[in-house]
């Protein structure tokens, strides 16, 4: 896979999980204003790879939040809308 995207969330994104149970893979949605990003599986990748992209995604997304959460409590009228 090979792209490059910058996507920047504000509180009209919308991130949603479509799970499918066991019938076909669950897709994870970010739709933005004039963008959307979704991440699958398909058929010709190892589950086990998916999974693993999974997990570090999971970790990175909560690290993430973490060292944003540090970001805004040293900027406390950042935090509020523009």
């Amino acid at each position: 896979m090979s792209a490059i995207m910058s996507f920047y969330g504000d509180a009209d994104t919308g991130v949603h999980l479509h799970d499918y149970g066991t019938k076909r893979a669950p897709i994870l949605a970010l739709d933005g204003n004039g963008c959307s990003l979704s991440v699958s599986a398909f058929n010709a990748v190892p589950i086990a790879d998916h999974l693993a992209f999974a997990k570090a995604l999971a970790a990175a997304t909560a690290d993430y939040l973490a060292a944003l959460e540090t970001y805004a409590a040293a900027r406390p009228n950042a935090t509020q809308a523009r």
